[in-house]
């Protein structure tokens, strides 16, 4: 696996923008000027380098088994909530079953407008569109479990060493053919 670089630069950026984004008065300056984020965001991501890793499907969709991997925050109110306190971002995850009820969930996220997510968890979430899905025979089957991280990382370097392959563990033994990412 690539590890992902970091230069001096880039982690003094993304330390300032994750103290700027725990600040009231920041966020409220990134609310009325998100160019001032989109900017920094941009010259973050330049700077690291990876290789894409891609895995082509191999059966058609109707015939996969399909599970949620979201960096929305998305946890039910009896797990803990992400520790949005790490300054390098809480590299944990979070298991949502196939069958949680979604009035049980609640968002463990400071880093984007939550807004349109408590109106309709389904934009940030799509579960009960996955069982329709199953239903209608547009998928073979839901997964039993999904994932959910706290995207709000600045040091991706545990993710991709230690927590994303777990979660790529526990997919490949769920047998999960396709999984839908949903950024926050």
């Amino acid at each position: 696996m690539t590890q992902v670089p970091s230069s001096t630069k880039v982690g003094f950026l993304k330390r300032m923008v994750s103290g700027m984004a725990r600040s009231k008065f920041s966020s409220l300056l990134l609310e009325k000027f998100p160019w001032v984020y989109d900017r920094f965001h941009i010259k973050m991501s330049k700077e690291w380098s990876s290789e894409l890793p891609w895995a082509p499907l191999k059966k058609p969709i109707s015939a996969s088994r399909v599970a949620l991997v979201t960096t929305g925050g998305i946890i039910l109110k009896s797990q803990p909530p992400f520790d949005l306190n790490d300054s390098n971002g809480d590299c944990s995850y979070r298991i949502i079953p196939e069958d949680a009820p979604l009035d049980e969930t609640v968002i463990s996220h400071l880093y984007y407008d939550h807004s349109d997510v408590k109106i309709d968890l389904e934009v940030m979430f799509p579960l009960n569109t996955l069982h329709r899905l199953q239903h209608d025979g547009k998928i073979r089957s839901v997964a039993p479990r999904h994932f959910s991280f706290q995207g709000g990382i600045t040091n991706p370097e545990p993710l991709v060493r230690e927590t994303a392959p777990e979660v790529a563990r526990h997919m490949k033994n769920d047998q999960v053919d396709l999984a839908i990412l949903t950024p926050a």
